[in-house]
């Protein structure tokens, strides 16, 4: 007789599920913060107290919009769920999740495929449910339209203000801070500091060193210590207007469809001229001044800085197609046999930037025999260069726009042969007996030719006079 027994398999213990939530206040209000506490303290005791429920984590975001997923703690939300660190989310409702439909469908999409699932409290809604994806579609279509719909009010709330002169917050360095510059106050000792810069500026001191020095003097705000580039932050005051009192409202806007991100106005909207809206710190006669010299500086480049060290081409060389200037570029010899040389190249070239300008290096000394040429001189003359050209247009490899002090133009088209004329009579004859030493060496050997060592006693000729013949030429050209 056959026997058989029931096997009984052992229990199945339930998988502990690690489980998050997420957290959003778009606005920072005296009560905002205790709604936000009191949301992760609802969620920190629920998953703690469920059974079977592995506390994640409670992951915030205060006072950011839901239309962007630019959130600090939502990336790192996510973060951790693509680690496998998390197997269920739980949030307070869709807007707080997301109010872009796009974005929101996406990482939900994203959160299935990694097997989290995503649960909304208010709407009672799954994504791991069979109408979940449809059901959050519609609903969140529902607060995107919300979220345009109050991004529209507020825009036109905004722009009622600026009508009425009215900035929509206010905060620069020197004045106390305003939510519509109606109340702005001067702080003196950081006016002291304008002040100091717009002096600076014309007596001449560059940018950099008045960032040196104040930060040197101690006197330096934190945005400005801080500052990888100091020098654009003292910029930045000597462009601003609105030192003169004047405020020119609505510089910024916000696209249909994108809130929360303001891009600068190009005269897409209407902006508003406030004359004497906040105190006066510069005056505008002082503050006209120290925009010409701006210009004046731009328009001089390099020149214009005392650190540089330049010459009379600098700045004079202009790329047609950038719209900037050549820069004067040293390249140190490799080799014992090679020699420093000196050539301009365009400034975005030289930045490894992409650009379609197609221009070449061009060599100092071939350019100043060029230059030379065209003004009717014996050699490159820096006083001559300087009373008789304005600047030097280059577009593409050949094409050279003479532009002089008088008005007058003059096209030229030229292409150096430095490596041609390098090629000496003396260095022509040093190689024709290089390569008939090795000629005669493979005679010897029984082997081709071409495929010959060259005698060492042959190279070391050749070099020394290929050398002798640079260092010649450098002389003349008057290289260092």
């Amino acid at each position: 007789m056959v026997m058989m027994e029931r096997v009984t398999p052992p229990p199945q213990r339930a998988r502990v599920r690690k489980v998050a939530a997420y957290a959003r206040i778009s606005m920072e209000t005296e009560r905002s913060p205790k709604s936000l506490s009191a949301q992760i303290s609802h969620y920190s005791e629920l998953i703690q107290s469920t059974p079977g429920w592995e506390y994640a984590g409670v992951f915030a975001d205060s006072g950011i919009s839901g239309t962007t997923t630019n959130r600090p703690q939502f990336r790192a939300m996510l973060d951790r769920a693509r680690a496998g660190g998390i197997d269920l989310i739980l949030t307070k409702s869709i807007s707080r999740f997301a109010r872009n439909t796009v974005d929101l469908l996406e990482t939900i999409r994203e959160l299935k495929t990694l097997g989290v699932e995503v649960r909304f409290e208010k709407e009672n809604i799954s994504t791991f449910s069979a109408d979940g994806e449809l059901v959050l579609t519609l609903l969140a279509s529902f607060a995107q339209a919300e979220s345009e719909q109050i991004s529209q009010n507020v825009r036109w709330r905004v722009r009622k203000g600026f009508e009425q002169g009215k900035a929509n917050g206010f905060h620069l360095y020197g004045y106390t801070d305003s939510a519509d510059a109606t109340d702005v106050e001067i702080i003196e000792a950081e006016a002291e500091v304008v002040r100091w810069i717009f002096a600076q500026y014309m007596a001449p001191t560059s940018c950099e060193a008045m960032a040196a020095q104040l930060i040197a003097d101690g006197r330096a705000p934190q945005q400005l210590a801080s500052n990888k580039m100091p020098g654009e932050w003292v910029r930045h005051i000597l462009k601003n207007p609105s030192y003169t009192g004047d405020l020119l409202l609505g510089q910024w806007a916000t696209p249909d469809g994108k809130p929360g991100r303001a891009v600068r106005n190009t005269g897409e909207h209407p902006m508003y001229l406030v004359e004497n809206a906040i105190p006066t710190i510069i005056d505008r006669d002082t503050f006209t001044a120290v925009q010409a010299e701006i210009a004046r500086r731009r328009d001089l480049g390099a020149r214009a800085n005392w650190a540089i060290e330049t010459v009379a081409m600098t700045s004079k060389i202009k790329c047609a197609t950038c719209g900037c200037s050549f820069v004067r570029n040293r390249r140190n010899p490799k080799t014992q046999n090679q020699i420093t040389t000196e050539h301009w190249i365009c400034t975005e070239r030289k930045k490894g930037r992409t650009t379609s300008c197609g221009t070449s290096e061009i060599s100092d000394t071939a350019l100043k025999t060029l230059i030379a040429n065209i003004l009717g001189i014996d050699e490159f003359d820096d006083d001559v260069f300087t009373a008789r050209i304005d600047h030097i247009d280059v577009t593409g490899k050949d094409h050279y726009t003479f532009h002089y002090t008088d008005g007058t133009i003059s096209a030229h088209t030229w292409r150096p042969n430095l490596k041609r004329s390098s090629w000496t009579p003396a260095k022509r004859a040093a190689w024709a007996e290089l390569v008939k030493a090795r000629w005669e060496y493979a005679r010897k050997l029984g082997i081709d030719g071409r495929s010959a060592p060259t005698p060492p006693e042959a190279l070391a000729k050749y070099r020394a006079v290929a050398k002798a013949e640079a260092e010649r030429l450098r002389a003349e050209r008057g290289e260092r």
